[in-house]
């Protein structure tokens, strides 16, 4: 991934993805909102304990640095669901409160609207985003362990072909800052339930441990899926290991901040 400014705000993007100059797309560091303490600064989760206001705040500060308006920056409620919606044209001319209600237990959205960023939020979960640039469709999508392990990449893709007509092999993907797999120790009952690929013993050796490779299964299942290899960009950023860049649930607790990872259409 490439630092770059949009206006004042300081994001990430990848390389992939920013050689379309008809998208827009972003994944937010800690830095630069309104939040304090535990969230300090950039916290865009509502639901994690924060002060209501510091969270809207910050995400006009992200929707001012999208160009949008507010109600264009669009996260659902995630739960470690594999529920997938789709963002159309009715869904910006309802009630917020029926808004919310569609997007309850949701953790993908795909959308073909432009100008209406789809968006995810993170604190070690992994981030992911699409784009079909043949049919204009972008997706975004909230992969933690159990995500993962019952196949949301999967899901969403085949969401944007049936909704859209998309072909995986026009899909371009990016699996965003999470945490690593040098780091992220599970035990036997989550290492278990994924393929022996999918994890390696901790060092030093600890039997009831084993860490597990959400980047490498998330990637697997995107080529599965039909996505080219080539099409695919992992950022390789650790959010564990990044107090200064990155919130972690895992390093900090619950009562931390959520970086957010959206796209759009311009």
């Amino acid at each position: 991934m490439i630092s770059v400014a949009l206006n004042s705000l300081s994001v990430l993007q990848f390389s992939n993805l920013s050689q379309y100059p008809e998208l827009m797309h972003f994944s937010s560091t800690r830095i630069g909102g309104m939040s304090t303490a535990n969230y300090s600064s950039l916290n865009l989760g509502l639901n994690s304990g924060d002060e209501h206001e510091n969270v809207i705040i910050n995400r006009k500060v992200v929707s001012a640095a999208l160009g949008i308006r507010e109600d264009r920056l669009i996260f659902p409620k995630q739960t470690h669901t594999t529920t997938v919606k789709v963002i159309r044209e009715n869904f910006l001319s309802v009630t917020v409160e029926n808004r919310r209600l569609y997007l309850l237990d949701t953790d993908a959205i795909i959308t073909n609207l432009k100008g209406v960023c789809v968006a995810v939020k993170t604190a070690d979960c992994v981030p992911i985003l699409l784009y079909d640039p043949k049919r204009m469709v972008v997706a975004a999508i909230h992969a933690g362990w159990k995500g993962t392990l019952q196949n949301i990449v999967v899901k969403t893709i085949q969401k944007m072909a049936d909704e859209f007509g998309s072909y995986p092999a026009d899909i371009i993907a990016g699996i965003g800052p999470s945490i690593s797999p040098e780091v992220y120790e599970v035990g036997p009952d989550v290492y278990m339930q994924f393929d022996e690929e999918y994890s390696t013993p901790t060092n030093p050796v600890r039997n009831d441990k084993r860490l597990l490779n959400l980047w490498k299964a998330n990637r697997e299942q995107l080529i599965n899926a039909g996505i080219p290899s080539d099409h695919i960009e992992i950022a390789g950023l650790c959010t564990l290991s990044d107090p200064e860049g990155f919130f972690s649930a895992r390093r900090d607790g619950a009562k931390t901040g959520r970086m957010g990872s959206g796209i759009m259409i311009k």
